[in-house]
């Protein structure tokens, strides 16, 4: 606290003025209290003369002490004088600092040192406005002042979004989403997810889009290993690169859509089936991800759907390897080493190379044994 203190002393332009504002009206106390005590019964104590400085150098003037002798009365002038020209720098340092730190928050200017917690979405889309109120509403407990945009976007159109009501919190940093320094004005080595958009902004080139993406992960886990980041790609050729980069989340826009057009061709209906489900629009169902105790750990996929299933909820699978794949590998590599035999270690080694992040296993055989680091995919009622 001491240290923090001293940093701002040193560094705020607006810190020495106030100290010697501080210290006048203190002085101012201290004489009119030592000129005024004997003579004067308004002024007992050292806090009737803070309380007689104070109210005089702002020039309410209350009346309710007055000092009688003639020093007193020149330090009555003085406290007024001084105190009328502090006070007015005083407002006007705060003015300025306000429309300072309001022109940079529109601008995307500001560091948000104290967030935690948050949404970073790296890029931007034609339709942001609609991405952003949706993530919104499949995550309740977030609210727009936990949402913090990065993009090279014209601060007035960042603007146009922050009238809607439910974006009126949104933060924006403005600069190169794949850049160190826009990353951590974002404080991503604190927030829960960070999420990379294929960016067609400044290139529609897939290749040079995708690129950015990759650029972005690796920037990213550089800052720090633990943030979940989850990426959007155009061109499934670049999955190596991502997995490489030790992604942990990839959504393949594109090949999504592809996928949906085939399958409307062999089913009928599925393409409402699968926008009913992730829209949520009715709140009827949602599909989830749900954790799983560690009681449940090691257990069968028939005592997990036994102990699961209700009326509310269909068990639908289960999603192996959630969560920080580097604290997962470390753990992995650890179990790995605990054998004496050469071949079992090798192959359990070679388990911990390929070991594939957030990988959904549907309807597994009853004698499936539930793993570590494992989250049940669950259709709920709501």
């Amino acid at each position: 606290m001491y240290e923090k203190l001293t940093r701002w002393l040193r560094r705020s332009q607006y810190a020495k003025p106030m100290v010697i504002l501080i210290a006048f009206f203190v002085v101012s106390a201290l004489s009119v209290w030592l000129l005024e005590t004997r003579v004067n019964d308004q002024f007992r104590t050292f806090g009737d003369g803070l309380w007689w400085s104070i109210i005089t150098s702002s020039t309410t003037g209350y009346g309710d002490m007055v000092p009688v002798t003639f020093v007193g009365r020149v330090m009555a002038v003085l406290t007024i004088l001084i105190g009328v020209g502090g006070t007015s720098l005083l407002s006007g340092a705060l003015a300025s600092w306000l429309v300072d730190r309001n022109t940079k928050a529109r601008r995307g200017l500001m560091e948000f040192k104290n967030l935690k917690d948050h949404l970073v979405i790296c890029g931007w889309k034609n339709d942001m406005k609609n991405i952003l109120t949706d993530i919104l509403r499949v995550n309740p407990t977030l609210t727009a002042e936990q949402l913090v945009l990065i993009s090279n976007v014209d601060s007035e159109i960042v603007e146009e979004l922050k009238e809607s009501e439910a974006l009126s919190g949104l933060k924006f940093v403005r600069g190169d989403y794949f850049s160190e320094p826009a990353l951590r004005r974002a404080v991503v080595e604190h927030c829960r997810k960070a999420m990379i958009l294929a960016d067609t902004l400044e290139s529609k080139a897939i290749s040079e889009v995708d690129s950015k993406t990759v650029m972005t992960v690796i920037t990213l886990k550089s800052i720090s290993r633990d943030i979940y980041v989850t990426a959007e790609v155009l061109d499934k050729k670049y999955e190596s690169y991502l997995r490489h980069a030790m992604c942990d989340e990839i959504m393949f826009s594109r090949d999504l859509g592809r996928q949906m057009l085939a399958n409307t061709s062999a089913t009928n209906g599925m393409s409402h089936i699968i926008h009913d489900l992730l829209n949520q629009s009715d709140g009827s169902c949602r599909l989830t991800t749900m954790g799983l105790d560690q009681e449940t750990i090691t257990r069968t996929w028939a005592d997990l759907k036994q102990s699961m299933q209700t009326g509310t909820i269909v068990l639908l699978g289960v999603l192996e390897n959630t969560g920080s794949p580097n604290r997962m590998k470390v753990e992995a590599l650890r179990e790995a080493q605990k054998t004496a035999d050469v071949s079992t270690l090798i192959s359990n080694l070679q388990k911990v190379k390929g070991l594939e992040v957030n990988r959904p296993i549907f309807l597994p055989p009853d004698d499936y044994v539930i793993q570590p680091y494992s989250q049940a995919i669950v259709l709920e009622r709501l």
